[in-house]
């Protein structure tokens, strides 16, 4: 290997480090706002025994080996972050473009940093290792969007595919699944999910006293 190759290497390899740090902070930085977002605006869910949830977030913190049980730590931290993203969803702040005024939800601002924490990550990589998984969702979702449309052109006439024809379910299922692709893999780096574990028990032990 020629000296200016293993420059280039090293430079590779520094830029690629960076980018994982900067996707890991802004992740993170996601959560917490999230959860600071949660505590200062109103509202409307009530957390119903926040002390079950304050328990299975330090489940998520214990260092446990085997894969079955870091899978499980994975979706219990994911659906705990859903439930804070539940909790502001209904909460909107006004946001004025050419004159026109339109409300926009809080959960733009966690899912957007999620976002930059994904992109960050995934710009400076060499090699990707969520094909498998993005391939899987990708289908989950088209064939949950036929089955959709199917079932609406006969059924909905009926009783409107059980949703009372509200758009806003859909837009939720979105939410979710966006949401999954964007931290989903970062929730398999075992320090980003035990620093994500440390945020939610704080977030929901001061629920407790509030």
């Amino acid at each position: 290997m020629t000296e200016q190759s293993a420059t280039i290497c090293h430079r590779g390899w520094r830029l690629e480090s960076i980018a994982n740090v900067l996707g890991f902070g802004l992740s993170l930085l996601a959560v917490v706002a999230a959860c600071c977002i949660c505590f200062f605006t109103k509202t409307v869910i009530p957390i119903e025994n926040p002390a079950i949830l304050v328990l299975a977030s330090l489940f998520i913190i214990v260092p446990f080996k085997p894969k079955t049980i870091s899978t499980l730590q994975k979706i219990i931290c994911f659906y705990l972050f859903g439930v804070i993203i539940n909790q502001i969803s209904a909460q909107y702040f006004p946001v004025s473009i050419f004159s026109v005024n339109i409300n926009v939800s809080y959960n733009i601002v966690p899912l957007l940093l999620c976002g930059l924490g994904y992109l960050t990550t995934i710009t400076m990589q060499q090699t990707v290792k969520r094909e498998n998984i993005s391939h899987a969702w990708i289908t989950a979702l088209v064939i949950i969007t036929v089955h959709i449309i199917f079932l609406s052109l006969i059924l909905n006439k009926f009783y409107g595919y059980g949703y009372e024809r509200n758009l806003s379910t859909a837009g939720n299922l979105m939410l979710y699944l966006l949401l999954f692709v964007l931290i989903w893999e970062k929730l398999g780096n075992h320090r980003f999910r035990r620093s994500m574990g440390l945020v939610l028990a704080l977030f929901y032990l001061i629920s407790i006293f509030l």
